[in-house]
């Protein structure tokens, strides 16, 4: 007995932890001992990794791709693939890359030591940063993850360890409802884990899940059965009784309980098998087939597009678009239906908000694309027809639209519609085409007269323009010019006029440029965008001298959109960007000469554009100078005259701007800047953060002023983290008469030089103490790597207090541990608020 005894004692130790823990509290070792029957994959033995998934991304500056990498454990390997789990828990499957395949498109993983990951983990947690941008996007809330690897420091006998980690995840706070009160560690993970376990099996029901989608993988997939489906919600429900997401489980699980048992009992066809069924039935068959009907959204905002995976047309729902008309009463009665189908939409991928397409959903685009007609209207961004509870609502609308078109006729119950005004008449229009193209004019013409939104409108005003007809012309030509009417309204006119050359339009175009505020801050819908496209297209010299109106005064988003227009106007045979895609004329010698002109003098202007970001051919950038785009837009008129380096670091692109500028000043004998100074001599490493130059501009009449010299006087002193801040906290304190803005860049090159300060004064009025307030923004870029930027506005005290510059000094704090010959870029101000 006692040998027995002593087996099966050695036999339970063999299961545990090298040693039993003396320093783990009661409440861990039973966490531990219930998510160990949880059934996520073991990785007590697992290799710890970091994991190239073939995945990468190139941006300006960097020579090479950049290979996108994660860690995680490595479960599993075979010759050809191998298996992981990272800390969030997500899985995945890789099958390795071939030999010679490129560094940035190999998939594999290369082993890491696991414990000083989880030494520097700690740190992180015992001193968090204040950027919480890391966690952006995360489906697994943080306790839950930290907590996983406190399971597996225990499960290798790290006990240390595994307590240091499942204190600091006791500490992390997790998102409870209203009315649910903190109770326990094991309730706090229930609701992590089983929100990110709700996440991937809805977007499982659609062919993805959160492998796929957090390793950017395809939306699409090989479909679950559905009951495999129906089991995760189930094991939702078991595993996790604090789940938030309880209701939406149960619901889930009963809708799938009657699809299942249907699909048992509804015989699969084949598509041969379907082409042969009677219409009537053809049509019901492919309603029925709804079900499967995968659609995906590409873009967010936006929506989920039943018909976005053409596969040649050969998904029911194309396949009951082509048969058309006979096929809508069986839609209008699948409105209703709250099936689910294999198509997921969300208001933002980076949040749970996913719904499940219904049916109904389904056969509602389905039947808007069909009829032309639109039957519902999304409330928002993530909303559809079936989750806004509107079924019965469209169902009310799209039956009495199947009763006008039983009792007109097609032909009537298009032109009444048309002509309603009531409705975008697009797809209308197209209909009645093919329907009676005699009918078109007149319905476009009473329809546009009784559209009573700026935004039905425009519709209207683009079928009108198609028309080129007399009558569609007057018509135009009263909207141009009427008085009340929206600016948009009065710009479409006269591009649908513009477009046909017809001689009114430029005149009418230039009388809203004399009427539009210079002065107002940058809105992309006030009709500026189109202006500006228009009158550089028109290739005239009156119009494009028009652009140089009060250039000074505009908002630096305008003048940017100004300066790229042109290069692309001017630079490239067709327009690449812009709201409107005006009709190109030829640019008169006159107008070509404004132009550089133009772009010649925002060459000295050093503002920037904040929050945008892009790339244009091999040049990309971020909060880009107007001045580097000016250069940009030059090269592209005159690629020989005007030299433009796109991967170049600031003193290169400085030089090239001062000699852009000079060949012109020197074209129109105008004085020449003054040219860069030669590069400085190689400092030693220990002084790479060394400030070698302080420049002030403009210069002139700010000299004496205390903020300017404290500026001067930190030449030869160490750049740090708190160099820029300082200055700005103390001009938000002191009232510098003269001066309503200040903008403070710290640039180093990658030789070794030292760091050069730049102040860029903007002459006005300092703000009242009881005013709006300052704007602020902030961004860096190290080497290659553009940093988060930050803008926005706050009150006049609260830019003085040393918080508020806590993130970007971080950010710094961060960047200057780089090696010292790493170039940079940081950039923060303040500006009064209008």
């Amino acid at each position: 007995m006692k040998t027995r005894l002593l087996i099966l004692t050695l036999t339970l130790a063999a299961c545990l932890p090298a040693t039993v823990s003396a320093q783990l509290p009661d409440e861990a070792l039973k966490c531990f001992k219930w998510f160990s029957t949880l059934g996520y994959p073991d990785v007590k033995e697992a290799r710890w990794a970091e994991i190239w998934n073939g995945s990468w991304s190139s941006s300006g500056g960097q020579d090479t791709p950049k290979a996108h990498t994660g860690m995680g454990f490595v479960t599993k390997e075979t010759k050809v693939d191998f298996s992981t789990v990272r800390p969030d828990l997500t899985t995945g499957t890789w099958k390795k890359s071939k030999p010679g395949t490129p560094d940035h498109e190999r998939v594999g993983f290369e082993e890491r030591p696991f414990l000083p990951m989880i030494e520097r983990r700690l740190d992180t947690l015992r001193h968090p940063p204040k950027d919480t941008w890391s966690r952006f996007g995360a489906k697994l809330g943080e306790k839950a993850e930290v907590f996983f690897l406190a399971y597996v420091c225990w499960q290798r006998g790290e006990e240390k360890l595994a307590a240091q980690l499942y204190t600091e995840a006791q500490k992390l706070a997790v998102r409870r409802s209203d009315t649910q009160a903190a109770v326990s560690m094991q309730e706090d993970l229930e609701i992590e884990l089983s929100h990110a376990a709700m996440w991937d099996a809805v977007l499982r029901c659609g062919g993805g899940g959160l492998n796929t989608s957090l390793w950017g993988g395809s939306p699409g997939g090989k479909f679950e059965p559905r009951t495999s489906l129906l089991a995760s919600f189930r094991r939702i429900l078991k595993l996790f009784p604090h789940t938030l997401h309880a209701e939406r489980a149960r619901q889930c699980i009963a809708m799938l309980e009657r699809m299942v048992k249907e699909d048992e009992e509804h015989p699969t066809l084949t598509q041969k098998q379907i082409d042969e069924l009677p219409q009537d039935k053809r049509i019901a068959e492919l309603v029925w087939m709804l079900r499967d009907q995968n659609g995906h959204q590409w873009s967010q905002p936006g929506w989920c597009d039943v018909f976005s995976m053409e596969e040649k047309g050969t998904t029911p729902a194309h396949q009951l678009l082509a048969i058309g008309y006979p096929a809508a009463p069986a839609l209008i009665e699948a409105l209703t239906d709250d099936r689910f189908s294999r198509s997921v939409g969300f208001h933002r991928n980076f949040h749970f908000s996913h719904t499940i397409l219904t049916v109904g959903d389904c056969a509602q685009q389905i039947l808007s694309r069909m009829s032309g007609q639109n039957f519902y209207s999304p409330a928002s961004t993530s909303g559809y027809m079936s989750n806004e509870d509107k079924m019965l609502e469209v169902q009310k609308a799209a039956r009495k639209w199947w009763d006008d078109y039983q009792k007109k006729g097609k032909k009537q119950m298009l032109v009444d519609s048309i002509a309603a005004g009531r409705t975008s008449p697009g797809p209308l229009v197209q209909q009645l085409k093919e329907e009676a193209p005699e009918a078109v004019a007149d319905a476009v013409l009473r329809g546009t007269k009784k559209a009573d939104s700026e935004w039905l409108h425009r519709q209207f005003i683009q079928q009108l323009g198609l028309l080129k007809s007399p009558a569609a012309t007057e018509m135009l030509l009263e909207l141009m010019v009427k008085k009340g009417a929206e600016t948009g309204v009065r710009l479409d006119a006269a591009e649908q006029l513009f477009n046909q050359d017809h001689p009114k339009a430029l005149p009418a175009i230039l009388r809203e440029w004399s009427l539009f505020s210079t002065t107002a801050p940058y809105d992309p819908t006030n009709g500026f965008d189109q202006m500006a496209d228009l009158l550089i297209a028109s290739g005239d010299s009156q119009a494009m001298s028009r652009l140089v109106d009060h250039w000074d005064d505009r908002p630096v988003s305008e003048r940017f959109k100004i300066v790229e227009k042109l290069g692309e106007s001017l630079g490239s045979p067709v327009s690449e960007h812009g709201f409107s895609n005006p009709k190109r004329r030829p640019v008169s010698p006159e107008a070509r000469d404004t132009a550089v002109a133009l772009l010649a003098h925002a060459l000295e202007d050093h503002e920037k554009r904040d929050g945008m970001s892009g790339s244009n051919g091999d040049f990309s950038f971020t909060n880009p100078l107007v001045c580097d785009f000016a250069l940009w837009s030059l090269h592209r008129i005159d690629g020989k005259k005007y030299a433009f380096s796109p991967k170049a670091g600031r003193r290169q692109r400085d030089a090239e701007r001062i000699a852009a500028a000079n060949t012109w000043r020197q074209e129109h004998q105008k004085p020449l800047l003054q040219p860069p100074p030669p590069p400085r001599p190689r400092l030693t490493e220990k002084d790479a953060l060394k400030i070698v130059e302080v420049q002030i501009e403009p210069a002139n009449g700010f000299e004496e002023i205390p903020l300017i010299k404290q500026a001067l006087a930190l030449r030869d002193s160490p750049f740090g983290p708190k160099t820029i801040s300082a200055l700005l906290i103390r001009f938000a304190s002191e009232e510098t008469p003269g001066i309503r803005g200040l903008r403070i860049e710290a640039l180093r090159e990658d030789d070794l030089t030292g760091v050069e300060l730049h102040l860029r004064i903007e002459p006005g009025k300092y703000p009242a103490e009881n005013g709006p307030g300052w704007n602020t923004r902030h961004s860096g870029q190290i080497g290659a790597k553009f940093l988060s930027s930050s803008g926005g506005s706050c009150s006049f005290s609260s830019a003085s207090e040393a918080a508020a510059w806590d993130d970007f000094e971080e950010q710094l704090t961060q960047a200057l541990k780089s090696p010292p010959a790493t170039s940079f870029e940081f950039s923060a101000g303040l500006k009064a608020s209008h």
